[in-house]
């Protein structure tokens, strides 16, 4: 879900060069009452009548809309103004759309770029992932209340970008403050024991706001992901139900597996993202088994590990799940893909930790893949499902793409969940809810805003995250097997 932004209306007049859209407002400051400018919104397009088509769709949104004809203009633009969000066409005289959101990304880390183009093709897609660090794509012709989304999105994320540089910046100065404390603590002689108490009483202070703020780092960066996630919904439902529910999957089998909260949650950030690559993939790459996709689809597969990769490596927490996104698919009989390997990208060992990361992000996704792709909703074709599942497992640890070790304790830990799975419809009320219960239905809100698909397992996470819903908005019928 895309939370609402406050704004301040804006006139939507404007004359398409630079001047932007009413009454010219200066950089985003607080006016005397404390309210927050505008963010202003770049629009850059070599054709009049995209850019006025543009002016048109906003207006009434609350942005400052700027415009420019070309990639130079806009780079004039771009020293006068504090832009939140910049949407640039790729093909233009001069300046290309890559070449103009390279040098923002240099110069305004915390614009958000998106890429504005017509051409669906892979080689724009690269040069504008590589130089421009692209947040999205928008292609011509446009969906209007997609276009909105996604801007809204890019606002949502150019916020985010400005906690986190705040974040860094409080955490710096506070180390500084740490050190000189620790300077003048070891200056200290016998005869201020007190004092030297009073000190430390201070440093141990200072260390659990330190600790506090770094928490609040790590969920800035889990609302990145969240983020990111809400901009998958814009794409094919299987993507985000498909990750959503692997991520339960992984979460109970490292729990079982005994790993360390930290090595989980890389895995776990990593399976909410590993089909981001596939947002705008056909709906049939997720209908046949991989073997039997048709040429079309079969490359958008194969292609959704580099591209997934791509789309979060500009976010520094979020680089090494990038790389597991990347590699989930590597074999286990790969003898580049050992623990003392070298990964050749980035010349580090790929390790032992990393290396049964991807098997199990590949082996939950491959086994929840099967239930993906079915139409139905009956329960013997979840169970048929399982059953395929693990059979998929069976095969691919037989031939040497998974670990039999980890295939085998995967395979204990669904056949004993399928031991105590009955088959009745209960409905139970929030209060009811417990750990281990499985939803026989989709979880919608009252809204009918979905919330939690299909036979996800709950959890004491899950229902801290409903109790959310619970309160805000209410939920409709929980139905469980029983």
């Amino acid at each position: 879900m895309t939370r609402t932004i406050q704004r301040t209306p804006v006139s939507s007049q404007g004359d398409g060069r630079g001047g932007g859209l009413g009454q010219e407002p200066t950089d985003i400051q607080q006016d005397a009452e404390g309210r927050r400018e505008p963010y202003k919104v770049l629009i850059v397009d070599d054709e009049t009548h995209i850019l006025k088509a543009v002016q048109r769709l906003f207006l009434g949104q609350g942005y400052h809309v700027l415009t420019a004809p070309s990639g130079a203009e806009a780079v004039e633009i771009f020293r006068e103004h504090t832009i939140a969000v910049i949407i640039s066409d790729q093909r233009m005289p001069g300046l290309s759309g890559a070449a103009l959101l390279n040098y923002v990304r240099k110069k305004s880390p915390n614009t958000v770029r998106i890429m504005l183009t017509g051409n669906n093709d892979v080689a724009t897609a690269i040069e504008a992932i590589n130089q421009g660090e692209v947040f999205r794509f928008i292609t011509k012709p446009w969906d209007h209340d997609e276009f909105l989304k996604i801007v809204g999105l890019a606002i949502e994320h150019h916020e985010l970008l400005i906690s986190k540089e705040r974040y860094e910046e409080h955490i710096r100065a506070q180390n500084t403050k740490l050190s000189v404390l620790n300077a003048e603590l070891s200056d200290l002689n016998e005869d201020l024991e007190r004092r030297v108490e009073e000190r430390t009483r201070e440093v141990v202070s200072r260390q659990e706001e330190i600790e506090r703020l770094y928490r609040e780092l790590q969920g800035s960066f889990d609302a990145t992901i969240k983020a990111l996630v809400s901009i998958m919904e814009l794409g094919e439902v299987h993507v985000i139900e498909h990750c959503q529910r692997t991520a339960e999957r992984v979460r109970m089998f490292c729990e079982l597996l005994e790993l360390s909260d930290d090595e989980c949650k890389e895995i776990e950030r990593a399976t909410l993202l590993h089909w981001i690559g596939l947002i705008n993939a056909p709906p049939r790459v997720f209908e046949k088994p991989v073997e039997e996709l048709d040429e079309e689809a079969k490359a958008s597969w194969e292609f959704h590990t580099v591209l997934g990769q791509q789309a979060i490596h500009h976010v520094p927490a979020l680089r090494e799940p990038g790389r597991m996104i990347l590699h989930y698919l590597r074999r286990h009989d790969d003898p580049s893909f050992g623990a003392d390997q070298v990964d050749p990208a980035t010349g580090q060992v790929y390790g032992e930790a990393f290396v049964r990361g991807c098997q199990i992000l590949g082996i939950c996704s491959t086994f929840e893949r099967v239930r993906t792709g079915l139409r139905g909703n009956e329960r013997t074709e979840v169970a048929g499902a399982v059953e395929r599942g693990l059979k998929l497992l069976k095969e691919g640890a037989a031939n040497g793409a998974f670990d039999p070790t980890l295939v085998k304790r995967f395979g204990e830990m669904v056949a004993g969940e399928m031991a105590t799975t009955r088959t009745r419809e209960v409905v139970v009320g929030f209060n009811e809810l417990r750990p281990g219960m499985v939803l026989a239905r989709p979880l919608e809100t009252a809204q009918g805003i979905p919330v939690a698909p299909r036979d996800m397992i709950i959890t004491d996470e899950l229902i801290a995250r409903l109790g959310r819903f619970q309160e805000s908005n209410g939920l409709n019928e929980i139905r469980v097997w029983g």
